[in-house]
């Protein structure tokens, strides 16, 4: 199985429209993913708010409608631990049938799965999301 660690703000919205998905941003991920047959886990900080309340915020609740919409098949979360970088670990911990994968994010860069990395602009930075790089990255990193 293919998987995207997906991260949401600097990812899926820019700097100008904060927690709206941004189409062009999107379709670069959809279309990685029907190149690839991948499917998503969520990995953005938006997720913890389910945690704490067990329920959906609206940001979460619209990333997972507009995915369903596209057909992109959200598989869930990452659970919170100490870090991203741990929480991604121990998820490929207690799914061995990921055979590989892509981490996207525009805060992190973890040394120990850089190959896997797809580090974007930070949206603090203005950032703009997926649009900065390409869907054939993703399709690359998600093929090693």
């Amino acid at each position: 199985m293919k998987v995207v660690f997906l991260d949401f703000n600097g990812v899926l919205d820019t700097y100008d429209e904060f927690d709206v998905i941004d189409k062009s941003n999107l379709y670069v991920l959809v279309d990685a993913i029907n190149l690839t047959d991948s499917k998503v886990v969520i990995t953005s900080s938006n997720k913890d708010y389910f945690y704490r309340n067990g329920k959906h915020n609206l940001v979460m609740e619209n990333l997972i409608n507009t995915l369903c919409e596209y057909n992109v098949e959200v598989l869930g979360y990452t659970k919170k631990l100490n870090s991203r970088e741990e929480e991604i670990l121990d998820y490929l911990y207690t799914h061995p049938e990921i055979e590989h994968y892509c981490i996207i994010d525009d805060d992190y860069f973890f040394e120990s799965m850089g190959d896997h990395m797809i580090k974007l602009t930070s949206q603090m930075d203005g950032g703009n999301g997926l649009k900065e790089t390409s869907t054939y990255e993703i399709v690359r990193k998600l093929n090693i």
